[in-house]
């Protein structure tokens, strides 16, 4: 099972800096040797000293208080702070940044054209499908609790179908959506033909009447196993009505919603899949590189969905705190549970990085333990670090 635990982030020690400092010990008549020594990060320097804007080491302050003002104190690498612990001076209060793990929004297109129920290794394209998102071992099944999923099916039958294309929809997209998505699937079945690319709009149009969270991506995830037609002429699996697939998937990627495709079976070709993939990641559709995928039997159905989707789970965290990015390598990043496999403490820059003053980004195989581990990520930062 792939889950990604809830990262708790403690603070400890932090508390809101200032640069009002005065007689520090590199603004004395004798300066201390530590000051002026060449540096990049605080780290070069000795401790009581931070790396300065000149690239060499200072410090506004010393460890006893000296060169800060009234209702002050100095901390660890000689940075003034407003000291509000109501103590001795010498210490500062513990502050606690909550985390948002950034979840992403994804609407499944589904496919319910007529050929979906085509021999697919032992079942059918359909109910391959249904085993691979709402199964015991299902992605929808195993991380519900993690991305917000909606679907959605598309066909249209000619002549009885008041309208082209026929959407049939959960009616929402949520956390823990299992349940109507499961209902969705159980109470429809393949019916007739495959207008991809007025499905796609369809579901852009939904997004902008239902945006997703501010910090969410979304992505449209389309499961298809034909040649598109359109609702002008389904029986048309023509240029046409590819180029409309392709144009659809790049006015989502303008509106702001990734597309991801994957071809149920082999019926699809691969240069339309390419084009779609690309136009639905902001490539040039003749040129790009993005990544599709290909499922032949439901094995290889499941394994693609699961890919899809733990690739589209972050290793961002927006914090309610602010950090000073400059100082973020003060910073001490862990990782622990029992089952994750990169238990310890992460290095910065290879392991994690601010990506932005409230958002920390784990990476390599750090992140790659936290969409698949039992993990529980920690960060404490220096006194001084965090802004207020």
């Amino acid at each position: 099972m792939m889950r990604l635990a809830l990262a708790t982030f403690a603070f400890l020690a932090a508390c809101g800096g200032t640069n009002t400092g005065g007689l520090g010990p590199c603004e004395q008549g004798i300066p201390d040797p530590a000051c002026g020594l060449p540096c990049t990060v605080d780290a070069n320097c000795p401790s009581g000293f931070h790396c300065g804007p000149d690239q060499t080491c200072t410090a506004e302050c010393e460890q006893g208080g000296a060169g800060c003002g009234p209702g002050q104190s100095c901390d660890s690498s000689g940075h003034c702070f407003d000291d509000t612990s109501g103590t001795d001076g010498n210490e500062c209060p513990s502050v606690t940044v909550s985390p948002m793990p950034r979840i992403p929004t994804v609407q499944l297109l589904i496919d319910q054209s007529g050929s979906m129920t085509a021999s697919f290794g032992g079942t059918d394209r359909w109910n391959a499908v249904k085993q691979a998102l709402i199964g015991n071992q299902g992605v929808i099944t195993t991380l519900q609790d993690q991305v917000v999923f909606g679907a959605s099916l598309y066909t249209y039958a000619q002549g009885s179908d008041p309208v082209c294309p026929r959407i049939t929809k959960t009616p929402m997209r949520a956390l823990n959506n299992g349940t109507a998505i499961t209902q969705l699937l159980n109470g429809n079945g393949p019916a007739s033909d495959t207008p991809t690319g007025e499905s796609i709009r369809k579901v852009i149009e939904d997004f902008q009447q239902n945006p997703p969270a501010a910090s969410s991506v979304p992505v449209i995830l389309l499961a298809t196993d034909g040649e598109p037609d359109r609702c002008a002429d389904p029986d048309a699996h023509d240029a046409q009505s590819r180029q409309l697939s392709v144009d659809a998937a790049a006015a989502a990627y303008a509106a702001g919603i990734r597309t991801v495709v994957l071809s149920v079976g082999s019926d699809t070709g691969e240069d339309h899949l390419q084009a779609v993939a690309n136009a639905g990641a902001g490539m040039p559709p003749a040129t790009g590189t993005a990544p599709f995928y290909t499922a032949n039997n439901p094995a290889e159905l499941s394994a693609a969905l699961s890919s899809i989707i733990t690739g589209i789970l972050s290793c961002e965290f927006d914090l309610s705190g602010q950090v000073d990015v400059n100082r973020a390598d003060e910073g001490s990043v862990d990782l622990s549970g029992g089952s994750c496999s990169a238990a310890g403490t992460l290095d910065f820059g290879s392991e994690w990085e601010m990506v932005d003053n409230n958002t920390i980004r784990v990476l390599g195989g750090a992140c790659d333990a936290l969409k698949t581990g039992n993990c529980t990520l920690q960060a404490t930062f220096a006194c001084g670090t965090i802004i207020l």
